[in-house]
């Protein structure tokens, strides 16, 4: 019985298999073949969508529109939540993301600690107060003082964010959000339109780091122009993941589409963002006669991998210089008329978040680690 039972389960999961394999091939097929038809009939229309957000985002139109939530309406005598930031940067800004949308529907404020190991440390200087506009409640705000006084919060943990498809806030799942903080004007608005409209208003950098993102986008020659842009992960994920692209699928995904965007003889202008700069040397010898611009030539000491590790050992200088970097190539990710990337790195997913609401077919992933459907369909059940 043991032996047919065996058997049995073989045959199954090889079955199981062969659906995923066929699942995962018309996905990648409907993708090729919807970034193709999006590009040839509303190629006009792309540029323009991405060229207003743009110019919005740099003539500062987008704090108007999006402007910081309340942070500091929530009832009085009411629980504090805890929100412990994780490192690196688009990981932790995911968690505190997911916790201020918790933390608002559950009709509390929030503070962000430092050190998910020390979570009663609350937040008084990081990367957050260094380079955004305010997020959550200052440690020292009389609200926060005193609830911590009285033994007023709770800390929550980052697992229970993920482990609740409610919390986690999936395409899938209709809200109707109206809080002390924040409301959204839709009614039955899905989780993916959520989290992007929240994004906006949570996440502002301070006018010195945005006025650096927006003169590099122009000086870069990328700003009003058409181009494709690659984010190209290495560092610490390369020594834990098997899945990691080589150049040359990254090639290959981009002469798919470069035909269809620059289809007047135009030089192709591709902008590459990646923590190894070694990989924009190595594309250039491959492809001389693309122009390829990056953040790694205005390097004084050239990246060779992200490592937390490596980060915390920056000097205060390094570290501007490394963010600087960071969020001109968010946003030129985030502009770009195609997208291609992985799927294993939260700034994949915070690039996505951030573009305007244009078609996802020009959203390329060139690893699908999950089931292909959700992969290219719905990022939230990722991000």
């Amino acid at each position: 019985l043991a032996a047919i039972v065996a058997v049995v389960n073989i045959a199954t999961n090889a079955r199981r298999h062969r659906t995923l394999v066929q699942l995962r091939s018309e996905a990648v097929k409907e993708q090729r073949r919807r970034v193709v038809q999006v590009l040839k009939t509303e190629n006009e229309t792309l540029s323009k969508t991405l060229r207003s957000a743009a110019h919005s985002y740099c003539d500062g139109n987008d704090l108007v529109e999006y402007p910081l939530p309340k942070y500091d309406k929530c009832p009085s005598n009411s629980t504090l939540n805890i929100i412990p930031f994780h490192e690196g940067m688009t990981t932790g800004l995911r968690y505190v993301l997911l916790g201020a949308l918790m933390s608002f529907q559950e009709s509390r404020c929030f503070a962000i600690s430092k050190d998910p190991k020390k979570p009663l440390d609350l937040l008084s200087s990081s990367i957050l107060t260094e380079y955004f506009e305010e997020i959550g409640l200052a440690h020292d705000d009389n609200f926060v003082k005193k609830a911590m006084m009285d033994g007023r919060y709770e800390v929550r943990n980052w697992k229970q964010l993920l482990s609740d498809v409610m919390l986690s806030r999936i395409e899938a799942i209709k809200y109707d959000y109206h809080t002390f903080a924040y409301t959204h004007p839709k009614h039955a608005v899905d989780g993916l339109t959520l989290k992007r409209d929240f994004l906006r208003h949570m996440w502002h950098l301070l006018p010195l780091y945005r006025e650096n993102v927006c003169i590099t986008l122009k000086d870069e020659e990328i700003f009003d122009t058409d181009y494709i842009a690659l984010s190209i992960r290495r560092g610490d994920l390369s020594k834990k993941l098997e899945s990691v692209k080589t150049m040359g699928e990254y090639i290959r995904e981009t002469e798919r589409v470069l035909p269809l965007i620059f289809d007047k003889g135009q030089t192709p202008k591709i902008f590459v963002a990646t923590d190894d700069c070694a990989m924009v040397d190595i594309l250039r010898k491959h492809r001389p006669h693309w122009t390829i611009k990056s953040q790694c030539d205005q390097l004084n000491i050239m990246q060779k991998g992200y490592s937390k590790d490596e980060l915390k050992a920056l000097t205060k200088e390094q570290r501007d210089e490394h963010f600087r970097k960071f969020f001109v190539e968010l946003y030129a990710l985030a502009f770009s008329k195609v997208f291609i990337g992985v799927s294993h790195t939260n700034v994949a997913w915070f690039a996505y978040m951030m573009r305007p609401n244009v078609d996802r077919s020009t959203f390329i992933l060139l690893d699908y680690i999950n089931d292909p459907k959700e992969r290219m369909h719905d990022p939230t059940m990722i991000w």
